[in-house]
């Protein structure tokens, strides 16, 4: 029987179980291309000015240091989300895998979800009004594709692996030198950085400004507060 090539293994078959589905960002590998979130919205058709992915660019703070950072961020599948409580239908939910998913059906539009996330990883369909997130590409997942993302990275500095797993190499680098987005927040993060500093979080609440001469400065629009100064 002859060998399957890779591009047939797709399936069911073919989808690995994991105990707790798990990404590991690799910051002092991104390059900031953007391939990533591009992937992301045309996997799954995201509109225009919204993102289930977004690579947010970082101003470093030290002067003699002034370069930018690079930061893909999105749905951390916290294990204590707080999404899951603050939704009134109970649209939010989680899988066997831990991944937090929302079910669209059950989905009011209160946003009460957005205002409940403290990593901006939210945001209403404005055609359909309904609350929609990165879900891990379950779709893909579950026939043994990796999530859009990570299939799309040059760089290889995103990793989908299982949290749970310690003979998982991925797993024991995030464990060694992985560290949590907004570690205050308590919500155990299931989305782990490699070369993650204090300042980022600060820099990518605001974004970067993009225009030194306007009157109105202008920055990278994001799912947190718009804030502009």
């Amino acid at each position: 029987m002859a060998e399957e090539l890779p591009w047939e293994r797709v399936g069911p078959q073919h989808a690995k179980r994991y105990q707790q589905a798990a990404m590991l960002v690799d910051l002092q590998r991104c390059t900031g291309c953007h391939a990533c979130s591009v992937a992301c919205k045309t996997e799954h058709e995201v509109a225009l000015g919204e993102f289930r992915m977004r690579v947010r660019y970082l101003e470093r703070p030290e002067e003699e240091r002034a370069t930018i950072a690079f930061a893909p961020l999105l749905c951390m599948h916290c294990e204590d989300a707080p999404c899951l409580d603050a939704c009134p239908t109970s649209a939010i939910g989680r899988l066997k895998d831990g991944r937090v998913v929302i079910d669209e059906e059950k989905c009011c539009g209160t946003k009460a979800c957005i205002s409940a996330c403290p990593y901006g990883a939210i945001y209403i369909n404005a055609d359909s009004h309904k609350a929609e997130k990165c879900d891990f590409c379950t779709h893909r997942t579950e026939v043994g594709l990796e999530p859009a993302c990570v299939d799309a990275c040059p760089t290889d500095a995103l990793k989908f692996h299982d949290l749970l797993d310690p003979q998982d190499e991925v797993t024991q680098k995030s464990k060694e030198k992985g560290r949590a987005w907004k570690e205050g927040a308590g919500t155990k993060p299931s989305v782990r950085f490699i070369g993650h500093e204090d300042w980022m979080e600060e820099k990518a609440n605001l974004g970067v400004k993009l225009s030194e001469d306007d009157e109105d400065p202008i920055y990278e629009q994001n799912n947190l507060d718009k804030k502009v100064g």
